[in-house]
């Protein structure tokens, strides 16, 4: 997660997910947040998919809460986008997540020339303060910039805090906890044979109790979910997540097949 995506499109979707699943429907679920914050960059256009926010029902309808608040939060008397509200802290402070909700604020980033070996005790120590801030909740979403580990970078490499692996991953499921997973779909292949493969891992990797569900947002860059949900909220979520795809938000989301 980077500062600069805060309530864009791709958030308006991920919020909303997080809500459906945790906060919309009794009993609610404690919701904590994991946003993996690195520092924004500029090579790019990424963050500024705000159009969204320019009154559209197709988005207001799947959440009028949401898209209101979201309104209010990023938007300035003449309906532009104040691009200094655009932080991860200003969602935290709003009320677009009730009460009780929390959150994982702290960057994971490298200094040049950190050796390899004090970058992964940054990063130990790290999660092991993520693991203590989220430890009540009973839902835990994990938002790493790129996603879930590949081959070709490393925990300790530059660009090593843009994703999360697998282990860190496990440390949350292993306390039973529901973990939800951002991926952000890429083109090494289609995005279908990315979400099998992933699929697979997940259900290799997790524990035999836990149920993998998945959806992808296809508004904007195509975003992927991975819900491992415990044995105590499968049913709910299951239920939540289908009944989501129902309502106008069905419009936005789809379910791999």
């Amino acid at each position: 997660m980077q500062d600069r995506y805060a309530g864009d499109v791709g958030d308006f979707g991920k919020f909303g997910l997080l809500r459906t699943l945790c906060e919309l429907n009794a009993p609610q679920l404690k919701l904590g947040i994991v946003w993996y914050l690195v520092p924004d960059e500029s090579h790019n256009e990424d963050g500024k998919h705000t159009r969204y926010l320019n009154g559209s029902p197709q988005f207001r309808n799947c959440d009028p809460e949401l898209y209101d608040g979201l309104r209010e939060l990023l938007l300035d008397d003449c309906g532009k986008v104040v691009s200094d509200r655009q932080r991860v802290t200003t969602v935290e402070g709003s009320c677009i997540f009730r009460s009780g909700t929390t959150f994982f604020t702290d960057p994971l980033r490298y200094q040049n020339g950190t050796p390899a070996k004090e970058r992964l005790h940054i990063r130990t120590e790290w999660l092991t303060r993520a693991l203590r801030a989220t430890a009540e909740a009973d839902v835990v979403f994990v938002d790493p910039d790129n996603g879930i580990e590949c081959q070709s970078v490393s925990r300790t490499a530059g660009t090593g805090p843009k994703y999360i692996f697998w282990d860190e991953i496990e440390a949350f499921t292993a306390r039973g906890q529901t973990v939800v997973i951002y991926h952000h779909l890429n083109r090494v292949c289609s995005s279908s044979e990315q979400l099998r493969r992933l699929r697979q891992q997940f259900n290799d990797r997790m524990p035999r109790n836990f149920t993998i569900l998945d959806v992808v947002f296809k508004r904007g860059t195509r975003r992927a979910y991975f819900i491992a949900a415990s044995a105590k909220h499968r049913d709910a979520l299951t239920h939540r997540l289908s009944h989501m795809l129902t309502t106008p938000w069905g419009s936005h989301f789809i379910r791999p097949v």
